[in-house]
This record gives C-alpha cells, structure tokens and sequence, in this order.
C-alpha cells in the first residue's frame, strides 16, 4: 500500500504491507512503533494507532470531529474538520484540518492499496 501524507505543503510518501479485511486495513507506522488499523464505510472513517504512539480519529465529511493523540504518557484533544472524503475499493483520500491543542495544520492523507 502507498501512503501520502500532506501537511501544509510537505509532502511525505511511504510504502508499507498491509492486511486487509472488508471495513479494516491494517499497517505498521513507518515512523514509530505502531500499528495502525483504517476502519471505513461509505461516508465515515476511523483511525487508530496502538504501539508507542496512540491515537483515534474519526473523519466524517463536514462533520467536525474529535479524537486524542497521546504520546510518553501525555494525551492531546484533537479537532478534525474534513472537508474532502473520497472512499473507493481501490483508495481512501482525506482532506481536513486538524487542530492539536490550538496548533491547526492543513492535511491530506491519501492510502493507495492498489496501483
């Protein structure tokens, strides 16, 4: 699967092997020790990330949302408000904004499971 992640104009992409089940895709994070699984149906998606790093975020079009971030024992609010939800049995693209603690950022997260 190929991941590309946006943040404000910084572009990261990333290949990683992944398990999928209808509704679930499940990956290693490239970046910390983690796994994170993609729950999804038509109009709504959920990410979680177990390991070192934990998080849960929903994303539900133009539906502002709220999930945590929690890292060395310190938890953050997060606060997504997606603005582009594309999901398709080929792709999940997500378009939001995304304000940890009052730090907002502009991202896209898009998961390619086949090319």
């Amino acid at each position: 699967m190929t991941i590309e992640i946006i943040t404000d104009n910084d572009k990261e992409t990333f290949q990683v092997e992944h398990t999928f089940s209808p509704g679930k895709i499940t990956y290693k994070d490239p970046n910390v020790d983690a796994l994170v699984s993609i729950h999804y149906r038509l109009n709504e998606v959920l990410i979680r990330r177990e390991g070192e790093i934990e998080s849960q975020e929903p994303f539900m079009l133009n539906v502002p949302t709220m999930g945590y971030y929690r890292q060395d024992g310190i938890t953050f609010k997060t606060i997504i408000k997606t603005k582009k939800l594309q999901i398709s049995p080929e792709s999940i693209k997500i378009v939001y904004e995304h304000n940890i603690e009052g730090v907002i950022t502009s991202k896209t997260l898009t998961f390619t499971l086949f090319i």
